[in-house]
């Protein structure tokens, strides 16, 4: 019975560290009227782009149109019908090549004879971020920008990706509008 109860704790930790929260940060205007903001539309124009496969892509692009319009959506905003919106949603995604180390010592031979020797472990892993842009339409000034920095798994499913994204963008938006 404990056995299966420590097997069963060590599978919830593991699915914990898994879904681990990203990093999320924002910063607004603090003399924006935020209350005043009913409407919005995408940043007109082309989606900027990276130069990177990885995130210049449509199947990235909609996964996070998707996620910060649902999210918009659910906090009472609607799209703009007349083509003029309160304000604007733009999003700015890159991945980066990053490494991670350690090292440890242990103590090799016997008391007499021994030495310290260094074991290093180095590996790499992609971090990607994300930012999302509120502007204000009518003076065109940035007013709220949310940020979120992540490790990026590239042997994810499709539907991990839509949960991942979703989830980093839930986080992002808590902050939203501020108060």
């Amino acid at each position: 019975m404990i056995r299966n109860q420590s097997w069963c704790l060590l599978v919830v930790a593991i699915a914990i560290a898994a879904c681990a929260s990203p990093k999320v940060g924002f910063d607004y205007d603090s003399s924006a009227n935020f209350s005043a903001y009913r409407t919005y539309e995408w940043m007109p124009g082309a989606q900027e782009t990276t130069g990177d496969k990885r995130v210049d892509n449509s199947l990235v692009d909609s996964r996070i149109r998707a996620a910060v319009g649902s999210r918009l959506r659910e906090k009472g905003y609607a799209a703009s019908v007349n083509g003029k919106p309160d304000f604007y949603v733009a999003y700015h995604v890159a991945v980066k090549d990053r490494m991670k180390g350690s090292s440890t010592q242990q103590y090799v031979g016997d008391y007499a004879y021994g030495t310290y020797t260094t074991i290093s472990d180095i590996h790499s892993y992609n971090e990607g971020d994300l930012l999302v842009d509120i502007v204000d339409a009518g003076t065109k000034r940035l007013v709220w920008r949310g940020s979120a920095q992540a490790e990026v798994d590239p042997g994810t499913t499709p539907e991990e990706r839509d949960r991942r994204i979703g989830h980093v963008v839930d986080e992002m938006f808590r902050h939203f509008p501020p108060k």
